[in-house]
């Protein structure tokens, strides 16, 4: 192939290239925004599609935001594209914070059901909870017994914290993203149509003058002798 790589990334390159991108974490924001007001749809679908998709960023369903951001994106009647795209708000830099606020605020809305845990504590029950998982697979098969202690200790501490939280700071974040993204994406779509018009214009004049040059040239003016 014309464009493909023929020195292809290693995985340290391509893991490195994610958590650290060499032009920078804002310079990826830009793209993004870039990429969102670039998609041909109104302005209310787009602000619907790109709220869905910062929405599902506070979830604790890993593994299923893309998918389940396009879902809700499209029985908004909103734009998939863009819920596909603003999902990249939860990437290495953010989700420390999104899960530390999601995981606070759940704690202290369920109170004394839910114990507030250190970050190696959370990872610690991460483990437990894959290892209950893992447990019960194979007792499926006759391998052993299920053990689900791990699962109920992650469920009750992590899991259902961190949705309670995530589901009320993603509105929020959603919400604002909506009523943010909608007249910036409005303003750009009318700039860029006025543009387009514009160079439209500029042609259509060109055209015209190599036209009138071609006539000039077909029917030159007779010299007085």
């Amino acid at each position: 192939m014309i464009f493909k790589r023929r020195n292809k990334p290693s995985w340290k390159v391509r893991l490195r290239e994610a958590l650290l991108p060499r032009k920078g974490w804002s310079r990826g924001l830009e793209y993004m925004g870039h990429r969102v007001r670039r998609i041909p749809d109104t302005p209310h679908k787009i602000a619907i599609g790109a709220a869905m998709g910062v929405f599902m960023v506070f979830s604790p369903l890993f593994g299923l935001h893309i998918l389940l951001a396009m879902f809700l994106a499209y029985l908004l009647r909103g734009n998939v594209l863009a819920a596909l795209i603003t999902t990249w708000f939860g990437n290495p830099v953010t989700y420390p914070f999104v899960a530390a606020g999601s995981l606070k605020l759940g704690t202290v809305i369920l109170g004394n059901t839910a114990k507030e845990r250190s970050g190696d504590s959370v990872m610690l029950l991460f483990e437990h909870a894959m290892g209950g998982i893992w447990s019960l697979i194979k007792s499926w098969f006759g391998f052993g017994e299920a053990n689900s202690d791990g699962l109920s200790i992650f469920f009750y501490d992590i899991f259902l914290p961190y949705l309670i939280g995530g589901i009320i700071l993603g509105a929020i974040f959603a919400t604002l993203m909506y009523f943010v993204s909608k007249p910036l994406i409005g303003i750009y779509q009318m700039k860029r149509r006025e543009q387009m018009a514009e160079r439209r214009q500029r042609r259509l004049q060109a055209r015209q003058s190599e036209a009138d040059s071609g006539a000039q040239a077909d029917y030159p003016s007779e010299k007085p002798e």
